[in-house]
């Protein structure tokens, strides 16, 4: 508990300074002065005991969402409730994250006697993924004279997870591409049609179906032509890794591309998992930090949200060969690995390209490499200037180099998705969606 002088006292201490000047002139006001402060300090004595008990009896408590979207609006609910049988006003101030937009917020309350609650609504958002804490509550209010003011902390420990924004929320996803219903019925249908060789049923021959599959024992049962029907091959290993290093904590339209990369990465997990597929996720940059093994059935989503939701770039070189090298001792069964990162300078390409084509002789590798926005606002930027210059020079040269390694990777086999950042989603899915209707996985 926290006391200090309120608005009151503070005003009457400015008035007795201002009447002691007087007593350079007048001594007796000097008795005057001297009653009046033995008399504001009772006051403010009797204000400070009445004040604390009265904060004692004041509940608060906080609700808020456990899950919200990054950078989405959420509210928070502050339920104050007066347990005494005196009206009570003051204020509560919520003690939030850093990363809270706004992060202060302190309201004012006004109770009345015997139980009264009242519930303060505030919104705000957090545009950083992860786990956030919320911290305690402040409650302040004032002695019946308002010379005293008293603070107590209420401890409440509360949490929110902040995840990827389409992620959280498939309406989003909707809103923001416009082809969620699509991408779901292609799922669908991938199940059930392809050129695979699951078996599903026998069926009566229609014309179109190829005569190579027609099952003579079946047919001379039935005496009329009956074939096999086939869906592609269900329980196939996937395996997403995310590159969290230097390249992929350049910002963007909608955050950076790590953020663009993790939201991108789930939402293409919930696919594979509704598609029957058994999905893993990993994430890296000078080696491997963590790695989830292939899982199948929609609860696995949830273990796979836990292992990257929270992912922040440490600013670290990427090492594809060290990686790589550790992903074959760990995925030693063929799979499809879908990797979201970038290529870099000629050199360090170079050497990823060499650790990608290895990698891509026992997988099947679908690289995503994303952009770098800024590399295409220098090049379209004005040159006025020596600086602006260099700095065009250096850009064009970077993406010159990008793309030659981008071109080598695709002729060595490796499937390519070269997109900006804040488009990824869709492309990726598609592209998944693709590959297993070809039977490639």
């Amino acid at each position: 508990m926290i006391i200090r002088p309120g608005r009151n006292l503070l005003i009457l201490i400015a008035i007795e300074i201002l009447i002691g000047v007087v007593a350079f002139v007048w001594e007796p006001i000097l008795g005057i002065i001297g009653l009046s402060l033995i008399l504001v300090i009772g006051v403010a004595i009797h204000d400070a005991r009445r004040a604390a008990r009265l904060i004692d009896q004041i509940k608060a408590s906080r609700r808020l969402p456990r899950v919200v979207g990054r950078g989405v609006p959420f509210e928070i609910l502050l339920n104050v409730t007066n347990e005494t049988s005196t009206h009570i006003a003051g204020e509560i101030r919520d003690v939030r994250p850093a990363a809270c937009q706004p992060i202060w917020n302190s309201v004012a309350f006004d109770l009345v006697s015997n139980g009264a609650c009242i519930e303060l609504k505030s919104a705000c958002k957090i545009p950083v993924r992860g786990l956030h804490r919320f911290g305690s509550l402040w409650v302040r209010i004032q002695g019946p004279f308002g010379l005293i003011e008293v603070q107590r902390e209420i401890t409440t420990q509360d949490e929110i997870k902040i995840l990827p924004e389409t992620f959280a929320s498939r309406g989003e996803l909707q809103k923001d591409l416009k082809a969620e219903l699509q991408v779901l019925d292609k799922v669908n249908r991938t199940r059930q049609k392809g050129s695979g060789s699951e078996f599903v049923t026998l069926e009566e021959f229609r014309q179109g179906d190829d005569p190579r599959r027609i099952d003579w024992r079946a047919t001379a049962h039935h005496r009329f032509p009956i074939v096999r029907r086939y869906q592609v091959e269900r329980h196939r290993d996937v395996l997403i890794l995310i590159d969290n290093g230097r390249l992929m904590g350049t910002m963007t339209d909608r955050g950076s591309k790590l953020d663009c990369a993790v939201d991108a990465s789930l939402n293409l997990a919930r696919v594979v998992l509704e598609s029957g597929d058994r999905c893993g996720i990993g994430f890296f940059d000078s080696s491997l930090r963590g790695h989830l093994r292939p899982m199948a059935g929609p609860n696995s989503l949830r273990n796979l949200v836990e292992c990257v939701y929270d992912l922040q770039t440490q600013w670290k070189e990427t090492d594809f060969t060290r990686v790589f090298a550790e992903i074959q001792q760990r995925q030693s069964k063929r799979c499809l690995l879908v990797i979201l990162s970038d290529l870099g300078d000629a050199e360090t390409s170079r050497m990823h390209c060499a650790a990608l084509e290895k990698l891509n002789r026992r997988h099947l590798v679908l690289f995503a490499a994303l952009r770098t926005p800024l590399l295409e606002r220098v090049i379209q930027g004005p040159m006025e200037t020596v600086v602006e210059g260099a700095s065009k020079a250096v850009a064009m040269g970077l993406l010159r180099d990008r793309g030659r390694s981008l071109h080598a990777l695709k002729h060595v086999g490796l499937q390519i998705l070269d997109v900006e950042p804040q488009q990824l989603t869709l492309p990726l899915i598609n592209q998944f969606i693709e590959l297993r209707t070809r039977n490639l996985l």
